[in-house]
This record gives C-alpha cells, structure tokens and sequence, in this order.
C-alpha cells in the first residue's frame, strides 16, 4: 500500500511574486521544489494570500471605533467625506471583486501542483456583525475564483467560532453558494477547518452552564482532564480574530424595533442601524449562540458544528474536513469515532500537539496514536505545522515527519476496521471495493460469469470452513456405509473440490452429485469431472428447486448464502431442495441469522442520494465494504433500559424444515413461511446522524464451525473471510440522533402471494428517554394529561426538547408529534388505564423526536426475484 502524504504548512514570510516572465521558475515555485527534495515531505500547504489582502480589506469595509462628533463640525465634515470615498471604492469592490497581484502569495499555475491552499483566516462567515458576514463572503468569493483560475485542488478554509454559534447558518449558507462557482467544471474541494474539540467543553466533560462563557470580564485558564492549562476568553470581543471595528454596512436603516446607539458590553464600540443590532446580538450570541452540550457530557460541539454545514451543503461532493488536532483530543472513543464516519480530507498536526518523550524528541500521546491509526483508512494528508519553532528540545524540524512516517506506516501494516475496531490485512482482491455500491446478485435470474466465481473462489478462510464442516458431518455417519452428498448451486465446483476432501479425510465412502443450472458454469463442471474428479463425483444440470437427483441426499451442501445471510434467497432454494433429502438429511448449513445495527458514513450516503444514480437508489440495498463507516449504537440497555446490543439479531432460517404444506411436486405450496419482520431499539451514547443501516449474517455449517460477517463475531468465527461485505440499506435522508437516544429501526422481509419476487422494507423511529411520571401534552400552555388520566392545565411544550418549561416535577413533556390517543409510543408513557408513565409501569417514558418513511414499499424500487 503507498504511504500516506504529509504536507509541511510553509508559514510567511514568504518568497517575492516573480520578477520574471515565464517560463522562469517563480520564487514560490523554488522555494517549495527545494523544500520537498531536501526533505521527505510529500506537498506543500500555502497560504493564498498575504497580510496586504487584509489590510485593504479592512480599510474598504470595517470603520474604526471613533468618539462621536458634532456633525455640524470641520472635522466631521472632513471625516464624512473621506468615508465617502472609501465607500464608494468598496461598493466598487463588492460589484466587480477580484485580489490584486501583490495581495497573492500564489499566482502561477505551475506554482499549484499538488498544493493546499489555505484562505484568509481573518474571514468571518459566521460574525456576529451582518455586514462583516456578507463582505467576508465576498472576500472568500474572490480567493475561491483566484483558485479555480489557478487550478488548485484543495482551498482550505477558516473554522467557524463557537462563540458565533448562532450564525453558523449564515456560514454553511455561504458556503453552499460558493460551492456553486465555476459550474460544474470546477474541481477545487473546500475543505472546512474544523477542531477536533472544544477546550471549554472538556473541562468536567462539558460546560457547566447552558449559555457558555460570560460576555465580559479578563481572561482566565481552564485545566483540562488530563491537566493541560487551556486559556479561555471571556469576551468574543478579547479574541484576537474577531474584528474590532464596525461593518460600513450599518448604514442600512434601522428597523422600527432597533435601537439608535448600542453600546458594547466591553465599551469599546458603538453603533447604528444594523450594526447596533448586531453589537446586541453578539450580546446575546455569546450567552445561548454555542450549542449546550448534551446532559450526558458527549463532547460533541465541534463535529456538530461540520454536521450542520455539510447538511446545509447537502452532502456536497466537493466539500470536505480538515480536522484540526491543535486543542486535546476529546477523552472518549465514542466521540472520536464519528470522524472516521466523515470525509476527512486533511488532518492539521501542529508542533504544539506533540509532546516530549523521555529524550526530548516529539511523540504523540497514545490516544493520538491510535485515533490517527484509525484514520488512514481515509488517507488523509497530514499537514504539519510550526515544526521550525524548536518547539522540543531534540530531533529538530524533521523529527515529526519521521515520527509522523512512523505511526502511519504502522497502522497501515495493521489496518484497523472502524466498524469492528479489529486489525485487519485485507487481500489484494478486494482493493477497489472499499465504500464502493453495488447491486446485490440475482443468483436466480441472472448467470454469474466465470470472472465473478473467481473472486469468490479466492477466499480460502470459507472453503476450509466447509470443507471442515463437511469432514465433522461426515464423521457422525456410521463407517463402513455408503452415502450421497449432493452440491447444490455447484457454480465451478469448489464445494464439491471441498466434499472430496472431507470424504478422504473422514474415511468415508460417497457419491457426490453436482447440481448448477448456469450452463456455462456446466461446461467447467464437465471438464473437472473428466480431468480431476472422474466417476466419483456425477453432475446435473437445471433448477435445484425442480431437477430430479437419482438418489436421496445424507448432506445437502449449498453455497447460497448473501450479504443479509437471506438475500439471494437461500430459504427459497433449499425449500424446493428438499426433495431429494433424506429423512435423517443433514443440511450445510444447518441455519443462519440476519443482523442489524444503525451506521453513520456521509460517503455512503452521498453515493446512494447521488444525481447521477437513479431515483430509486436511495430505497435499495447495496453490498459494501464499508470503510468510512461509524456504528452508532452501543451494547448496554441504554437509558430507559430497552435497547438491545450494538448490533441486534432479524430473524433466523434453519433447513431443513418437516413442517411444510407440500404441492404434488414435493416444493412448498407457498413461499409465506419465508416472510419475516423485526423490530430493534438501539442505544446511541454519542450523537450522529444515522444514514442507514449496515446487515450482517451468521451461519452454522454444523457443529462448531460457522461462517459470520458479525463485525463483534467475525474474528472469532471466521477470521479474516472476505467472501461477503455487509448490506447496506440506505435512508433517502439522515435521522439526527442526539446524544443518549434511542432509534427503533423496523425492517422486513415480505413475498408476494405468487411468491415472485421477495423483498425488504426498512423505516426508523428516533426517541428520548425520560423520567417516569405523567405529564403534559399540550403546547404554549394548553392543557396536559395529570394522574389518572385527569387534565392538568398549563402543562405546555414551552422550551426545547430535553428543557421543558412546562414539566411537570422534572418530568419532561411528551412529544407534540404523539398526542394522538391511538399512539402506541403515547401508551408507552402511559400506564394501564392512563393512570402510569411507562412500558408497564416501569416508570421509564421517551419523547418522539424524528422518523423516516418507509423504503422500498411494496418492493417498487428493489427486489430479488425467484
């Protein structure tokens, strides 16, 4: 596998534009071309533009904080002129755009191969300032053009502030509109700067208070878990990146309802018009603008934040993560895993993430270690930065590039799967698969070519399981008999390669008979019977479910198995194969179960709600090799006490059945007996959106050898097996699941009565848990339902979910999207006779909070057919 890229950031001061013409190399050209050849680095990571961006910036749209003149005076006479004419140069600015040569730092196309781009930082999409959110849009607009006209694949661009919470919209939405520029042409990613925590929500595993830090006061330090000091600004205003003047904007008029001058709460700034109401928003911002954090303490601000912008985005292909280590890493793996969910295009390594081993040279911490081990899945590019700063006392600048070198090349000899956490050396066959849809096979309808049982035959993990299978079934016959095994589905006769070892093996005297209807795949079975196997092995060709087999069967073998254990209708085939058991048949496999459990992989979903794959895509299931996949429930019963494992079991088929209503040909007279449901409650500890749902199987070949794909199991039942990727069942669109929630999935498995056509069907419920007691159920103070099913007024909806102003005791309110009296979730809040709150009086109720619709009804979209 090639190593993975590490970028080195080149901080200014920066080389000279070029003096010459081209084609003489360009100062930045040199300077980056000597960087990379004198040391191992792969690429380099620029800033776009230089301090001389800024400053014009500044002076066309910011105004300093002046005292108040009298406007009759000279010299606010003077000043007033003088705006005027940087006013008019910037409404210029704003209607054509566009840097000036001496305000890039980059600006030949040879200068931007394979290069990162990083846009100003001092831009503030989200400020609380309207008219610095709309003119640092236009700024980004104009660095974004300057890259597509210069070819550079990857802008990244400045994180948004916690503090500026409530204008993230205002962000995402200016992001989505800048994914628009260029067309469809364009190819430059955005890639948003997110960190990979919040310090102010580490310490005691989240705020303390719902409205974050105060609005004014000196600055302080906080002591982090794991005992690092991390300063804390008690003001936006202290920030060093958040402006100090007023947007020119604000000479917008102002709204009957704003008032005329407003007063910062630091005293350092007044206003009109807009910008006042934007100097008392800010007020307000940094009281409720950051998002608490979940009562459970899930250190989630942060990956919130990314959330909304690629939801507002709506999962834009172009739009990426550069996460961002240089604040500690949050202390639970829940937490971290998320990101192995999410398009992480770089991640941002500066010295200071580093730490002093023993001799003084830079060593990440364990939890480091292992998260970025985790991550090189992604291949991400590494960007180191500030490693000039001498920083630690040994190894110098190249010391983090070697160690850097030496963690991932680590985790790549041992890759680690996120969905099962195990360590895994993946065949070179299955390289091109990862994250990669495809369309389940149609065993039944469709002839599977030569080069697709070649994949399949070069797992040796399932044929030994089999063959060893095949020898303990063999083994319990009396010797000295004479048996019959019979392959169903024979394909090109590895199973029956399997048989024959088994026998020889078990010193047991057989015939084995070959059963495959593809009949291309014949033709190979005709040669290996005349080349290898000769008369011990007789083979025959048509339908297993109608073909005639000269003698009874003691095994039945069947390579039959899908992705779901179910899908490419095992239950089905064998059904009409056991014709040709005998009484005392033993069947291989004996039986197999179909798992299930909520994912969260933004690749996933946005392959499966891409334009470019057909309307239905989004309600069919696909095989996957999932790599960029976060599960995202927990084992445990959550906090009401209901939820199941991390991943819960559908349902099981066992063959062969005796209890069937037979026709006159010996095949079931119908295919109901197939038709399953299932309905799961899962945990979710750590907040995400849920994009689906991965399925898995385990099957029992016979006594103590099976086959499983379970992502707990696996490595214990058939370690290192590679013939089955999970299924994945997708949700046309995510349900949010906050921290501490509970999803009910439902899914099916239904036939038609002509039993045609089987299929599945899929939805989701999402619930929060809550105390016990009765409550209200009405809105803004209408009346609720009290003990004894009596009505209490005034018990109302009044605050967000998981805050109820209108509870009653603590208790929080039902949902408004429940209150029908048929509701069975209402009932869950209801005791017998309306008098209780919980599932039979267990004094645990939960609160409706999203669901989706049903996939694939009536299998219009997807269905495997017989």
């Amino acid at each position: 596998m090639p190593r993975l890229p590490v970028a080195i950031a080149l901080q200014p001061p920066l080389p000279p534009l070029p003096t010459a013409p081209y084609p003489a190399p360009s100062p930045l050209d040199t300077h980056i071309s000597t960087t990379l050849s004198s040391t191992d680095y792969d690429t380099a990571c620029v800033p776009l533009t230089n301090p001389r961006w800024q400053e014009r910036w500044e002076r066309l749209c910011l105004r300093p904080v002046e005292e108040e003149l009298d406007p009759t005076s000279q010299a606010a006479m003077t000043r007033d002129l003088e705006r005027e004419v940087v006013d008019r140069e910037a409404d210029v600015w704003r209607k054509e755009g566009g840097l000036r040569r001496n305000e890039l730092n980059v600006s030949r196309l040879e200068e931007t191969r394979g290069l990162i781009a990083v846009a100003a930082e001092w831009l503030e999409m989200d400020s609380s300032d309207e008219g610095i959110r709309f003119d640092s849009e236009l700024a980004l607009r104009a660095e974004l053009s300057q890259a597509i006209y210069l070819g550079v694949p990857t802008l990244i661009l400045p994180a948004p502030q916690l503090a500026n919470r409530a204008y993230l919209a205002s962000y995402a939405r200016a992001i989505s509109n800048l994914l628009h520029l260029g067309g469809a042409s364009a190819f430059t990613e955005l890639s948003v700067r997110i960190p990979i925590s919040d310090p102010t929500e580490l310490i005691n595993q989240g705020p303390g208070s719902p409205f974050g830090p105060p609005t004014s006061g000196p600055s302080t330090s906080a002591t982090l878990p794991n005992g690092m000091s991390v300063p804390q600004s008690t003001s936006a205003g202290a920030s060093s990146k958040h402006h100090k003047r007023i947007s020119s904007l604000s000479t917008r008029p102002a709204s009957m309802h704003q008032n005329s001058t407003t007063l910062a709460p630091n005293g350092m700034r007044n206003a009109s018009g807009a910008s006042a109401v934007s100097a008392a928003s800010s007020t307000m911002s940094a009281r409720s603008g950051a998002a608490p954090a979940p009562a459970s303490g899930d250190p989630c601000s942060t990956w919130e934040m990314w959330d909304t912008i690629r939801s507002m985005c709506g999962y834009h292909s172009r739009l990426t993560v550069t996460l961002d280590l240089t604040n500690p890493l949050p202390p639970s793996v829940g937490a971290l895993s998320r990101w192995t969910a999410e398009p992480v295009k770089h991640i941002w390594l500066p010295a200071s993430s580093f730490i002093s081993n023993g001799k003084g040279y830079p060593v990440l911490s364990k939890a480091c270690q292992a998260f970025l081990k985790g991550m090189t899945k992604q291949s991400p590019t590494y960007i180191l930065a500030g490693t000039q700063t001498n920083r630690h006392s040994a190894g110098g600048p190249s010391a983090y590039l070697q160690y850097v070198r030496h963690i991932t090349s680590q985790a790549q000899s041992g890759m680690i799967n996120p969905v099962n956490g195990q360590k895994s050396d993946e065949p070179a066959y299955t390289a091109g698969y990862a994250d990669f849809l495809q369309a389940p096979l149609q065993p039944l309808f469709d002839d599977l070519g030569s080069a697709t049982y070649d994949v399949f035959e070069r797992d040796p993990v399932k044929y030994r399981q089999y063959e060893e299978a095949t020898y303990l079934a063999l083994l319990d016959l009396p010797a000295g008999g004479r048996y019959v095994i019979t392959v169903v589905g024979a394909g090109r006769g590895p199973l029956v390669a399997c048989a024959l070892r088994a026998l020889k093996r078990a010193n047991r005297q057989a015939m084995v008979y070959a059963v495959e209807k593809n009949a291309a795949a014949y033709t190979t079975l005709q040669e290996r019977k005349e080349l290898e196997w000769f008369d011990t092995v007789q083979i025959l060709y048509g339908d297993m479910r109608t073909v005639d087999v000269p003698e009874e069967a003691d095994i039945l073998v069947s390579e039959l198995l899908g992705s779901f254990g179910d899908n490419e209708l095992s239950p089905e085939c064998l059904d009409g194969a056991m014709r040709f058991m005998k009484p005392s048949g033993i069947s291989i496999p004996i039986s197999y179960t179909a798992h299930l459990a909520p994912i969260s992989s933004a690749k996933l979903h946005a392959e499966a709600t891409s334009k470019a794959r057909p309307a239905s895509a989004p309600e069919t299931p696909y095989v996957v090799m999932m790599s960029q996949v976060n599960v995202l429930s927990a084992d445990g019963g959550g906090a009401s006490g209901r939820c199941g494992e991390r991943v819960q079991q559908c349902w099981q088929f066992e063959h062969p059945r005796r209890d069937l209503i037979l026709d006159s040909s010996g095949a079931p007279l119908t295919n109901s007996h197939n038709t399953r449901s299932a309905t799961l409650t899962f945990s979710i500890p750590h907040a995400g959106p849920c994009h689906g749902f991965a399925g898995y199987f385990e099957a029992h070949l016979y006594g103590n050898i099976g086959l499983s794909t379970h992502p707990d199991n696996a490595h214990r039942v058939s370690p290192d097996m590679y013939s089955w990727f999970p299924l994945f069942f997708p949700l046309r669109a995510p349900l949010y699941l906050p921290s501490g929630s509970e999803v009910e999935v439902h899914v099916w498995r239904l036939s038609e009565g002509r039993g045609r056509r089987v299929w599945y069907e899929w939805a989701a419920e999402a619930y929060l848990p809550g105390a016990g007691g009765s409550v209200g159920v009405g809105m803004g103070g209408g009346s609720g339902v009290g003990p004894g099913g009596g009505l209490s007024p005034g018990l109302g909806l009044g605050g967000p979910l998981g805050t109820p102003t209108g509870s009653l005791n603590g208790r929080p309110p039902l949902s408004p999207m429940m209150d029908a009296t048929f509701s069975p979730v209402r009932n869950t809040f209801l005791g017998a006779g309306g008098a209780g709150f919980g599932e039979q009086g267990t004094g645990q109720g939960r609160v409706k909070i999203g669901q989706t619709g049903l996939h694939n009804a009536a299998g219009v979209h997807s269905w495997v057919g017989m």
